[in-house]
């Protein structure tokens, strides 16, 4: 067990924390806690980079990735992946994963903010990003993408995509969702 002085977290207190597995994607670990209602217990958790979204609009038409995840099976979402340890920013690897998976490039980029997909399992963050009208180019994917499909479709449909369950990455359909109810749009 790594001992580490008491450390608050609002109403929890942390006493010591072990590491149960390692690999080079993910950490898990068991924190010695008090819980919030004063008894002491043990609380399982992952540690795991931070990931991005990104919504690409090119002439008004939304990018949108089509995939097989092993433990998710076929779905859509917006291109994105990890933020990776020589990433300066969030920003820098959404442009990375943008360009990786779909060939496109550049255009005028905007924070859309940060969220916790998974706040009981995990502190990682999915950083949301969007570009209007970047340049296409080459798509380099990874080997384990080379079954991704990229798919132009506006953003009504992809609106519809979440309702119907098609594009069911939560991080994707937040962004979609916060386009869509953009007042200009």
């Amino acid at each position: 067990m790594i001992s580490i002085m008491v450390e608050k977290r609002g109403p929890w207190a942390r006493h010591g924390r072990v590491p149960l597995c390692a690999t080079p994607r993910l950490t898990a670990y068991r924190d010695e806690v008090t819980l919030p209602h004063g008894e002491r217990g043990t609380y399982d958790w992952v540690h795991v980079p931070d990931q991005v979204r990104v919504a690409a609009l090119v002439n008004g038409a939304l990018l949108v990735v089509e995939q097989y995840h092993y433990l998710a099976g076929p779905m859509w979402q917006l291109p994105g992946g990890s933020v990776d340890p020589a990433d300066r920013s969030s920003r820098i690897a959404a442009q990375r994963e943008l360009a990786e998976e779909t060939g496109y490039r550049d255009g005028r980029w905007g924070d859309r903010g940060s969220l916790h997909a998974l706040p009981g399992l995990t502190p990682a963050r999915v950083h949301l990003w969007s570009t209007i009208d970047p340049a296409p180019s080459r798509a380099a994917p990874e080997p384990a993408e080379a079954d991704m499909v990229v798919r132009r479709i506006p953003l009504h449909e992809a609106v519809f995509a979440v309702r119907d369950g098609r594009l069911r990455c939560a991080a994707s359909a937040v962004l979609v969702m916060m386009l869509a109810t953009e007042p200009s749009r």
